[in-house]
């Protein structure tokens, strides 16, 4: 038991840990979702009058100080004060001792701008002609999220910092399946964090033309494959996850939320911002072959789903080729609608949204892909909706600017009871 058929580790998951849009705690994040409600609001943090999109999914209401000695306040950025939280509550949900967890346990944490309030606060004292303070550049490092858990936990393992855009914590989680099979660490605290933009970061994406400029939450601000679709707006989010080999798992008595069973990563990248129907079918592919899957025991997609114009046309194309006639006993779920798109964390909490889909048995934000083929849900229907299934294996995508693609295949655990 805790292997593979070809005597490679089984990698669970045996605690996650949310903030997001909704609220911090996991709770909050599966009741928010699977309840069909969106976290998606107007932003209070800055005016956008000058901006096209108005929209997005903070998270209201978290300080983070409290997690940190008032000496060390000065060293941390908000996003790695996100990810500590949710590692706390993810260690509390696993039944792990933070105190104890140092030697055998590394970090690999996502993120795609990092510290971005700390690298603001530089450049406008630079400008300003103010004192920069003498502990900034610890504080702006991109690797902020994954040294701060390290030295929290006292980890004595591998660690990691990915910054791969959208597909930075996809990239984590799977290096740390990889490193854990190789059995260079027994746990590792694994998934992504991003604060919300600065205002000069979101006006940078807002000249990009790719986030929504709508104005009516009652239809729905961001559409994944709706035919109406019209752009994402920005989350902000931390989610990790804990992995364990499942033998260690099961003996010390943890309870098992889903295995990790398979991961596929593949680049192309024709130009920096278009994605492709190849690198999206060869990530799903090569994740299959990694979990020795065919397509017929896919039953649950989360799609990588951020509302643009290509992104959707291409990901339902990609499916529909991949999965044939298949594809219409697929149940998809577009979680961005809800939470928005949280970049660099997005691929964690959609993993982790997989994970509670898979143990549900439920696929949050549902939506139809067979309806049309390249322009799905032709008529208009939101993805809010909350749709019954029957699935043991799904699939989480994650593709991203630098022609990043990356797709993690999760496996529901019939039996999560610990040994007696």
């Amino acid at each position: 038991m805790g292997e593979t058929g070809n005597g490679i580790a089984r990698i669970v998951v045996t605690g996650i840990g949310i903030l997001s849009g909704f609220g911090s705690g996991r709770d909050v994040f599966e009741d928010g979702l699977f309840s069909g409600r969106s976290a998606v609001r107007r932003i209070e943090s800055f005016d956008t009058a000058a901006l096209n999109c108005h929209f997005g999914a903070e998270l209201a209401r978290f300080d983070g100080q409290y997690l940190i000695p008032r000496s060390e306040r000065s060293l941390y950025d908000r996003v790695s004060l996100m990810a500590m939280a949710a590692a706390d509550e993810a260690l509390e949900q696993a039944g792990l001792d933070p105190a104890e967890i140092g030697p055998v346990t590394g970090v690999m944490m996502g993120s795609a701008f990092g510290p971005g309030a700390a690298i603001q606060d530089s450049v406008l004292r630079i400008s300003q002609n103010q004192r920069i303070r003498p502990t900034s550049i610890i504080k702006m490092m991109l690797s902020s999220p994954t040294a701060a858990l390290c030295a929290r936990y006292r980890l004595q393992r591998d660690s990691q910092a990915h910054v791969t855009a959208c597909a930075a914590s996809a990239h984590a989680i799977a290096q740390a399946v990889q490193a854990m099979r190789k059995g260079e660490m027994e746990i590792c605290l694994a998934g992504g964090a991003e604060a919300f933009p600065t205002f000069e970061l979101f006006a940078a994406w807002n000249a990009l033309s790719v986030m929504s400029p709508d104005t009516d939450p009652s239809v729905g601000i961001m559409r994944p494959f709706s035919i109406d679709r019209s752009g994402f707006v920005i989350g902000e989010a931390a989610a990790v996850l804990v992995l364990e080999r499942e033998d260690r798992a099961r003996a010390r008595g943890a309870e098992i939320m889903a295995e990790i069973c398979g991961v596929g990563a593949v680049s192309d990248t024709p130009t920096l911002t278009k994605p492709t129907l190849r690198g999206m079918v060869g990530a799903m592919q090569a994740a299959m072959d990694d979990a020795g899957l065919i397509p017929a025991d896919i039953r649950h997609i989360n799609a990588h789903g951020t509302a643009t114009e290509l992104n959707d046309a291409i990901e339902s194309e990609a499916i529909n080729q991949l999965f044939g006639t298949h594809a219409g006993k697929i149940r998809v779920s577009a979680c961005k609608s809800a939470i928005g798109h949280c970049m660099g964390a997005a691929s964690a909490i959609e993993s982790a949204a997989t994970v509670l889909a898979l143990q549900r048995q439920q696929a949050p934000c549902a939506i139809d892909l067979i309806g049309n083929r390249s322009n799905p849900d032709p008529d208009g229907e939101r993805s809010g909706r909350t749709s019954p299934m029957q699935a043991d294996i799904a699939l989480s995508n994650s593709f991203a600017f630098g022609g990043h693609y990356l797709t993690l295949a999760f496996r529901r655990i019939a039996d999560a009871r610990p040994l007696p």
